[in-house]
C-alpha cells in the first residue's frame, strides 16, 4: 500500500545523487574553461608582443645614412640581430625579477 511512497523517495534520492554528480562535473568543466580562457588571453598577449619585435626596414627609419648603406644593413640581417638582442635583454630583465635572485648580475 505504501510502496509508492518508498519508490518515490528512492527516485528522489537517485535524482539528488545524479544532480550532485552533474554539479561536480560542471565545476570541473568550469575550472578547465577558465584555465583555457587564461591561456587564450596569454596567447593573444604573446602574439601582440611578437608583432612588436618583428623585423623592420632600416631604410624607412634612417634619413641621415645613404639608401645603399641602409639596404646593405638590411640585407645582412641587422634588423633581425637587433630584435634578437632586444629580446635577449628583455628576457634577462624578466628573469632577474624572479624572487631570490640578484638584480644586476
Amino acid at each position: 500500500m505504501w510502496d509508492w511512497i518508498v519508490e518515490l523517495f528512492n527516485d528522489l534520492l537517485e535524482f539528488f545523487y545524479k544532480l550532485f554528480l552533474s554539479l561536480v562535473d560542471a565545476l570541473k568543466d568550469l575550472f578547465a574553461w577558465v584555465f583555457d580562457q587564461i591561456f587564450d588571453l596569454i596567447e593573444v598577449v604573446i602574439s601582440y608582443i611578437m608583432t612588436l619585435f618583428a623585423p623592420f626596414d632600416l631604410s624607412e627609419l634612417t634619413d641621415s645614412i645613404p639608401s645603399t648603406a641602409a639596404w646593405v644593413l638590411s640585407n645582412i640581417g641587422l634588423p633581425n640581430c637587433l630584435v634578437l638582442i632586444a629580446t635577449a635583454i628583455g628576457i634577462r630583465l624578466v628573469l632577474q625579477l624572479i624572487p631570490f635572485t640578484r638584480l644586476g648580475s
